[in-house]
């Protein structure tokens, strides 16, 4: 259920996340607070993510043939609800471990604006870029991402919330990937000149979240611990995004048809952004 203020309310998860164990109220007080703080974040993300989907779900209804879709994008709206809610419930497992507990503030909401694309010569294309934009990439390294993320995770609670996220990102990926399969040729070769672009301003914001400036790039015990309640050091996030441009969008856009030479140019040259 959404209530007025926008927020989500309802079950957090389609199964139950484990309670925090003694493993967790025995972590140290500057752990604890820093693993519910990289969860407060990333609820604050999640939140973003929602507008962004609301923004992906109007371009879709401007489209006769996108009807399904257009419902499984308004469905994506409401599981980043839930994932915000998630989210803060894992943060709360955290800050509340321990003898030293303390109060989380309510997430921030983040600037969010859609980008404006004059370059785009019609709407029908701007739509189509939105939707791309938006699934075909930022969901597809959100999966790449929480992939690792999961890969690497052993307590049962981090896997739990981490499945649960990773779940509905696949899903909301393949929203843009079908999309993509029911544009007219003509508007699927417009789309080729943008591919690259598309790319480099994505893995770009990607390298810029806060989430991702974790303190855990090396062996060092806090990176283990770190790692085991689901977050990544920032040089194996770089790899896993980058392993999800090279290994899953660019073969799968070549596989639909469109022209990928510069984008694996520049996945040759490293991905500067």
């Amino acid at each position: 259920m959404i209530l007025d203020d926008g927020r989500w309310r309802g079950a957090v998860t389609q199964r139950p996340i484990p309670e925090a164990d003694a493993e967790i109220h025995a972590l140290p007080v500057e752990l604890c607070h820093r693993l519910a703080q990289l969860w407060w974040s990333q609820a604050a993300t999640e939140g973003r993510v929602a507008k962004s989907f609301a923004v992906v779900a109007e371009a879709l209804g401007r489209r006769s043939e996108n009807h399904e879709l257009k419902a499984l994008a308004e469905r994506a709206v409401d599981d980043e609800h839930r994932h915000v809610e998630l989210c803060l419930l894992m943060a709360r497992r955290y800050a509340e471990a321990g003898p030293r507990r303390h109060a989380l503030a309510p997430p921030l909401e983040l600037p969010f604006s859609h980008p404006s694309l004059p370059e785009a010569r019609t709407p029908e294309l701007r739509d189509a870029l939105f939707v791309i934009g938006q699934c075909v990439f930022n969901e597809t390294l959100a999966s790449a991402y929480l992939s690792a993320s999961y890969e690497a995770a052993t307590h049962p609670m981090a896997r739990a919330a981490l499945r649960e996220l990773l779940s509905d990102e696949v899903d909301h990926a393949r929203i843009g990937w079908a999309s993509l399969g029911q544009l007219p040729p003509t508007l699927r070769e417009e789309l080729a000149a943008w591919i690259h672009p598309l790319a480099v301003a994505n893995l770009r914001e990607w390298r810029k979240l806060t989430l991702l400036d974790a303190k855990v790039c090396s062996d060092s015990a806090e990176s283990i611990v770190l790692a085991r309640h689901g977050f990544l050091g920032k040089s194996r996030i770089e790899e896993a995004l980058f392993e999800g441009m090279r290994d899953l969008i660019a073969p799968g856009l070549a596989l639909v048809g469109l022209r990928t030479a510069p984008l694996n140019r520049w996945l040759d040259s490293g991905a500067p952004t």
